[in-house]
């Protein structure tokens, strides 16, 4: 799990956020779940192991942020047989 976390670290301060604080729990079998409260807005992660997945956020605000790198970097440490991912601009 601590590697995920400097995964997770690593991709959001790579995308241009800022973090002020987060939260991780573990779960019975594995799961984990984190949130990343940043100045733009948060980011986070939901795993499950026994499905073999999980689910990333993030959510930003501005201009300064890119979710280009935060995605290239967590597709490097995950290396996912399969990837799905939306992008959602808000005006």
């Amino acid at each position: 799990m601590a590697y995920l976390l400097v995964a997770l670290i690593g991709a959001i301060d790579a995308s241009g956020a800022t973090i002020l604080s987060y939260h991780v729990e573990k779960f019975e079998g594995g799961g984990v779940t984190a949130s990343f409260l940043l100045s733009e807005s948060h980011a986070s992660i939901h795993t499950y192991p026994e499905h073999g997945g999980c689910f990333i956020d993030l959510f930003t605000c501005g201009d300064t942020c890119h979710w280009e790198p935060f995605d290239k970097i967590l597709a490097a440490y995950l290396e996912p047989a399969d990837k799905h991912t939306s992008v959602i601009e808000r005006n």
